[in-house]
């Protein structure tokens, strides 16, 4: 028994030490892009900032004097946020980004299992702390960073405000702070997406007794657990036996009547409370109600339009697509293609989307009955797609394809007979228009269909100039 219970105590460990060590990792990654990210921002704001006071004192002397009387600047943020740890800035933050109090959690869970089981762990969790109380400083150093940003934005924004003088830049500024507020957000959206390693160590720790209350930031009663009555004693916690002690002695041995008649009284109470207690849950919620509905008032709209990939990261606005499409044989000879094409597709908008892609030919043969592969080349693709409501959307793009002969020097028959300019012995060329329909396939997967009119679809001797094509893109 106490071989199996020490087998399962190292299974618990390394698991634990596998969730901390993955979220860890995450955390210092996130807190990397979001400085890197605040470092970029300050000297952009910092810029804007110079050009739009220069302007204010051609235009309007009088807020810029009430400029000149406030310390803050960009300039001054990002002198603190180079020099300052995390000491001057705390007075600026209450907390930081939430998940470390989970992290502490998890260790004391850890160390707490540890001790009860007389493993040799401790050491090994102690040096978590410091690398908790790192994240943790460096996380609250970067919400002071962002509050004194908005701090200055909004004083900027008052320094002219209710005068009828227009001065050009601050836009500029309130676009700056909108967007990478945004890209930080996405940042720690991307953090917070689960590995599987971590989903599966956190799957077996929540089958521990007691984790559910240490992962929510708190000791946990499960930390008494397994502990003696004298152990529980030791650090004040009563125990049931002195309990009943002291109530012997104030009421003597018999402690049964006093019991039910104690356990009477109490449900005729409840009955009586009990209408005043749902009262008073009814009131509770009409104000947490109340008091959302006036939060969500409340929310500032930006002044300017705002395009919403503008606040993702890079990545996150690249749409990758794979395409499949066949085209009939050609009157002159050439054989049934299957076009296959990889696409990447930069997210300008909402709605526009633009990109490249690479796509290869492989030769299906005449008929059915004579089915020959075969490599019929490789070309590039570029495109623009447009997306309306409900999935549907316009579709333009331009196409070259390299044919066999591009690349072996050796023609076929049929290939020796063109001499257009849009489809030659080497290559041949496409201008697609048509519309598009995107359907959703499961949660990483979207699926799709393009309707195409090949307008050069004559000087490539096809049999029709409508095109369909099957795509399957992930999602982001």
């Amino acid at each position: 028994m106490q071989a199996t219970a020490q087998e399962e105590g190292g299974m618990v460990y390394l698991k634990g030490q596998k969730y901390l060590d993955v979220n860890i990792r995450a955390r210092e990654k996130l807190n990397k892009r979001v400085a890197k990210q605040q470092e970029k921002l300050l000297k952009k704001l910092k810029r804007k900032e110079e050009k739009y006071l220069a302007k204010l004192k051609r235009k309007d002397s009088v807020s810029y004097v009430r400029y000149q009387q406030q310390p803050l600047t960009y300039d001054s943020i990002a002198k603190l946020n180079r020099k300052d740890s995390a000491g001057t800035l705390n007075k600026y933050t209450k907390r930081g980004r939430s998940g470390i109090d989970s992290l502490k959690g998890v260790k004391k869970f850890l160390q707490d299992k540890a001790h009860l089981q007389g493993s040799s762990h401790q050491n090994e969790l102690t040096a978590y702390d410091n690398k908790l109380s790192q994240l943790k400083a460096q996380e609250d150093k970067q919400t002071a960073i962002n509050q004194l940003i908005q701090q200055r934005t909004t004083n900027l924004k008052n320094a002219n405000k209710g005068s009828n003088i227009k001065v050009g830049g601050l836009t500029d500024i309130q676009k700056l702070v909108f967007y990478a507020k945004g890209k930080m957000g996405a940042f720690e959206q991307i953090s917070n997406e689960p590995s599987k390693g971590e989903e599966k160590a956190l799957e077996f720790l929540q089958g521990q007794e007691g984790f559910d209350s240490y992962l929510k930031g708190g000791n946990g009663m499960a930390s008494l657990t397994g502990k003696s009555s004298t152990e529980l004693d030791n650090i004040g916690i009563q125990t049931k036996q002195q309990i009943e002690g002291q109530l012997k002695e104030r009421f003597g041995g018999n402690l049964s009547g006093i019991g039910q008649t104690m356990s009477g009284q109490i449900k005729d109470f409840d009955k009586h409370t009990k209408g005043i207690t749902d009262v008073k849950n009814k009131i509770k919620h009409a104000k947490q109600a109340k008091q959302s509905f006036n939060k969500a008032g409340n929310i500032q709209k930006p002044e300017f339009k705002t395009n919403p990939m503008r606040s993702l990261p890079f990545s996150k606005r690249i749409e990758k697509q794979f395409n499949y499409q066949t085209t009939r044989p050609t009157i002159d000879g050439m054989p049934a293609i299957l076009q296959i094409s990889a696409m990447a597709g930069f997210r300008h908008t909402a709605s526009l989307t633009y990109g490249l892609a690479l796509t290869t030919g492989i030769g299906l043969g005449q008929n059915w009955s004579t089915v020959k592969f075969s490599f019929e080349g490789i070309g590039f693709r570029t495109y623009a797609e447009w997306k309306w409501q409900y999935g549907f959307g316009a579709y333009a793009g331009y196409e070259r394809m390299y044919k066999r002969a591009a690349f072996t020097g050796s023609e076929t028959a049929s290939e020796t007979t063109i001499t257009n300019k849009h489809n030659n012995s080497t290559y041949n060329e496409s201008l697609m228009l048509g519309i598009t329909k995107t359907y959703r396939i499961n949660e990483d997967w979207n699926g799709g269909v393009q309707l195409l009119y090949d307008v050069w679809w004559k000087e490539k001797n096809l049999r029709s100039p409508i095109q369909l094509r099957f795509v399957t893109g992930k999602n982001n």
